[in-house]
């Protein structure tokens, strides 16, 4: 085993083989679409989710993201299985989307609708990765964090998250005409600023970029320009590849308070069929030590989770309901 084992469809083992860009073979077929499935499209288009966990995982497909958006792929199982079987979030669902150049690709926006984890590759694989953008200085986060903040209801929403991973600056400023096209109705042009607040505010300040850096002299001013939108602890810089999903669920273990960082360090070698190489874990140690400032503390944490048995303990007396987990062994999701 290895990947998601019983809980998820698919399941990546450790020791996998990739090609020499360090993906799987599956990986390739499955997200090979060529075409845009016009229904992920956002215009007159809502979301909802009734989930407690509600969960968006944005990553930009153009051609200077390289593989990464395979590499999620074959993390996938790996990123459900450690969240269910940890414990990470309670109650998750997950809303994929990918972001492309509103100036330049014919799909420059593409949103899933809120899925269960288990289902999460039917959603991967109906992405289009159009591999495109332009090199015209942005590619089209904020008009998603627009989708997300006016277009998407999470109504019981305890611990949301919204995720993007990408490499590139963001437009300042949102025009009317521009909204009107991708969205359908009428709009107002808005700063891309005042757009993230909104935002933060609806996902209860946990918005974060992965931004995956090139190493070139580009970095550190698109870094600067993500940190004034979203706040400089929001800014989560990649290292290898390989890590998004031991970062990712570095910042779910995190910021629910579920996991101190030390904690999360310890559930990558001991909370897996192999334990996390020690570099690894000092990597992904180093890149998420900036999020301790903001991560709740361990009284509300309890404060809460008091309040949460007690609302699924009723809720599971009056529907006659059992935990998910109830009457089968539990596997552990490997190294990824």
């Amino acid at each position: 085993m290895g990947g998601g084992g019983t809980f998820y469809d698919r399941d990546i083992a450790d020791g996998y083989k990739t090609n020499s860009s360090g993906v799987s073979k599956q990986a390739e077929e499955k997200l090979s679409r060529s075409r845009l499935d016009s229904a992920l499209l956002p215009k007159n288009r809502t979301i909802r989710s009734k989930a407690r966990s509600p969960v968006i995982y944005t990553f930009d497909v153009t051609a200077s993201m390289g593989t990464l958006p395979q590499v999620i792929y074959d993390k996938m199982p790996l990123i459900a299985g450690q969240i269910v079987e940890n414990r990470y979030l309670d109650d998750p669902e997950v809303s994929l989307a990918a972001i492309g150049d509103v100036k330049c690709d014919q799909a420059p926006i593409q949103i899933g609708d809120f899925s269960p984890m288990r289902k999460l590759d039917d959603w991967l694989q109906r992405l289009w990765l159009e591999g495109g953008g332009g090199g015209n200085g942005g590619e089209s986060y904020e008009f998603t964090a627009y989708y997300y903040a006016r277009y998407c209801e999470i109504p019981n929403a305890v611990t949301p998250f919204l995720l993007m991973t990408g490499d590139e600056p963001i437009r300042e400023t949102l025009y009317k005409s521009e909204l009107e096209k991708h969205f359908g109705g009428k709009h107002e042009t808005v700063e891309t600023k005042d757009v993230f607040d909104e935002l933060k505010k609806k996902f209860k300040g946990n918005v974060f970029l992965i931004y995956a850096s090139h190493g070139d002299g580009s970095s550190d001013r698109v870094i600067e320009q993500w940190q004034r939108m979203i706040g400089k602890e929001r800014v989560i810089v990649l290292g290898a590849d390989k890590a998004v999903a031991d970062v990712t669920l570095g910042i779910f273990a995190v910021m629910t308070g579920s996991r101190t960082l030390d904690e999360y360090c310890e559930d990558m070698k001991t909370k897996r069929d192999k334990a996390q190489s020690k570099s690894r874990i000092e990597e992904v140690r180093k890149t998420l030590q900036q999020l301790t400032a903001l991560a709740p503390s361990k009284q509300v944490v309890r404060a809460q989770s008091g309040k949460k048995s007690r609302t699924v303990r009723a809720e599971a007396s009056e529907e006659g309901a059992s935990t998910p987990t109830a009457g089968r062994k539990k596997n552990k999701p490997g190294r990824i």
